[in-house]
């Protein structure tokens, strides 16, 4: 009889957009990728006014804003549930394999080979919803931060406008810039003002309307 494996608790839960689509290898050689950088301004420096040019650090805008925070709690939270009911249904099968095994010696050969099948699509069919569950909560997660940055792109050309700006750059594009002309530690306080922890924006998985 194959031994049946329930997914690998400790390998459930992916940040949504965490993974890079690795890309085949086509014989040329990328150029190097040169880091970012920010050169601080003092702190008795007066503002900058009227840069052109603005920055965003996207990932920290999300992180750092009251919605993103929200996310990752769910996301925890959710991933606790999954891994618990993955360790429950992974002993109930061990369990129930176990005890097959035992009847081995005693069961017809027939009859034991009907119940080893027949276990083994019940296990499969675990192992499917189970994969199915995580799915499911990764693409609420990468739902629940596209609803974030469609949200918060009107407000940030609020402020690009307000700073008399043409364009807003995200950080990790630009070689060299100045902290003085980044948005991002402003533009997470009016996010978080206008809005909020965006809770129930994307319904998750399973929850009723």
């Amino acid at each position: 009889m194959r031994l049946a494996r329930l997914l690998a608790a400790g390998a459930l839960l992916a940040m949504a957009g965490g993974a890079a689509a690795q890309g085949v290898p086509d014989g040329t050689a990328d150029a190097p990728e040169l880091p970012s950088r920010t050169i601080r301004t003092p702190a008795d420096a007066k503002p900058l006014a009227g840069a052109p040019i603005l920055t965003v650090d996207q990932e920290a805008l999300f992180a750092a804003s009251d919605w993103g925070k929200r996310t990752q709690r769910v996301l925890e939270e959710e991933g606790g549930k999954i891994e618990a009911e993955n360790e429950r249904l992974a002993a109930q099968l061990s369990a129930e394999e176990a005890k097959l095994t035992e009847q081995r010696g005693t069961l017809d050969p027939a009859e034991f080979r009907k119940q080893a099948e027949a276990f083994d699509i019940r296990a499969t069919e675990v192992r499917r919803q189970r994969a199915q569950v995580v799915q499911e909560l990764n693409a609420w997660a990468e739902a629940d931060r596209v609803a974030f940055y469609r949200a918060a792109l009107p407000l940030m050309g609020e402020m690009m406008q307000e700073r008399g700006a043409v364009a807003v750059l995200d950080r990790r594009t630009v070689f060299v810039s100045l902290d003085a002309i980044d948005l991002t530690q402003d533009l997470v306080t009016r996010l978080n003002k206008e809005l909020g922890d965006g809770a129930g924006t994307v319904p998750l998985p399973g929850s009723k309307p």
